[in-house]
């Protein structure tokens, strides 16, 4: 050929160089791009601990990913051909971060939301978030921006989903949550998941100034999502209400069930509150001298507001909701605590897995008396 006797100069010739591209997007995801052949060691770091929960090879025009979604502060190291060619560690400073209520359960918004902020103040980052009550936090919350559930979602350089997760197996799916949510205090539960100290923080709410009423009133809610959450001493509501109203005080009702909703009868002598939108609840409960309520939505509500919160429990443990209550629990030595140690059974309206269908079905909130609760009450009212 005519070209044969060329001598070709080599030694100017510049190798392709390939990049590098990582984000955290529900799990730490690396990928290697370009067109120079090489082999590449990844090792995933947790920067704190110096633990290497994932490590892998692969090539160039290859990604890998470690399944834990949770939050992790990231050490990334990249070998080529057994030299360490790249190392990134987790900063999410002045990036867009999308993190996602998977619950829409009022107790848990109210309980999360706080943390949402401690994270964006301690990574200085963007934050989205997205939560199935916006309204009641987008003007509380300006420096977060608030997307609807399912809103896509562009330039992320994290992603974290909010909730109790599940394997096929009943078991808790622990590349979604760094420990089993049932042994931790809610509030726990959400720093854990997002890498924060835990302490207890308020959410800020949506609410008007509401004014005292001449008459004093407190407020109650008698109902839950299942019959375990109830105060199933059958005299129990009536007593305290009773008392109440011999000491002046007007009680309104805030469940929004009616009356023998799943067996359960509203005590008598109460106003209960029409149905409409939350911000009528916020109205009553902040007029309110107390709220008095179960392991529900609405007592983290109370405590969220700021209202002197009474919450009666027996299906959790005292340590598994908020501090800042005056929380009425079992007597010693009767059962409690099965929804710390046990998966609630949504689809079983009377779940007692001790001792459904026995005479101590319940025992933990059976035997906790109106006299204790009006113990506790007449310390403040």
């Amino acid at each position: 050929m005519i070209y044969d006797n060329i001598n070709i100069n080599k030694n100017n010739i510049v190798e392709p160089e390939n990049t590098f591209k990582v984000n955290f997007i529900k799990g730490a995801t690396v990928e290697i791009l370009g067109g120079r052949e090489g082999s590449y060691n990844i090792k995933f770091i947790n920067n704190r601990t110096g633990e290497v929960p994932y490590e892998t090879t692969i090539r160039n025009n290859m990604w890998t990913k470690c399944v834990m979604e949770y939050f992790i502060e990231w050490r990334i190291e990249v070998y080529e051909d057994g030299k360490l060619w790249k190392t990134y560690t987790y900063n999410a400073e002045n990036k867009r971060v999308y993190i996602a209520f998977d619950s829409k359960a009022l107790g848990d918004t109210m309980s999360w939301i706080p943390y949402i902020d401690e994270f964006r103040k301690k990574h200085n980052c963007q934050v989205i978030c997205s939560t199935f009550m916006n309204d009641l936090f987008v003007n509380e919350y300006p420096e977060i921006e608030f997307v609807a559930p399912g809103t896509g979602v562009d330039n992320l350089y994290a992603m974290y989903c909010l909730g109790l997760f599940y394997k096929e197996d009943g078991s808790i799916d622990l590349y979604k949550n760094p420990t089993d949510p049932k042994t931790q205090p809610m509030q726990k539960m959400c720093t854990d998941l997002l890498g924060l100290t835990y302490r207890e923080v308020k959410p800020k709410i949506k609410h008007s100034k509401v004014e005292k009423p001449t008459n004093k009133q407190v407020t109650i809610a008698i109902h839950g999502t299942a019959q375990t959450k109830y105060w199933n001493n059958p005299t129990g509501w009536q007593d305290v209400v009773d008392w109440l109203k011999s000491k002046g005080y007007e009680v309104k009702l805030v469940s929004k069930e009616g009356d023998g909703y799943m067996g359960n009868s509203h005590p008598k002598g109460v106003t209960q509150l029409a149905n409409g939108p939350i911000s009528g609840v916020i109205d009553e409960m902040l007029k309110s001298e107390a709220f008095i309520g179960i392991g529900s939505g609405l007592s983290w509500l109370s405590w969220g507001l700021g209202v002197k919160t009474v919450l009666i429990s027996g299906f959790s443990y005292k340590w598994a909701e908020m501090r800042d209550c005056v929380r009425i629990a079992a007597p010693k030595g009767k059962c409690e605590g099965c929804f710390n140690r046990i998966k609630l059974d949504g689809g079983d309206w009377n779940w007692c897995p001790d001792h459904k269908g026995t005479d101590r079905q319940f025992e933990c909130t059976k035997t906790i008396t109106s006299e204790m609760v009006i113990t506790e009450l007449q310390k403040f009212l």
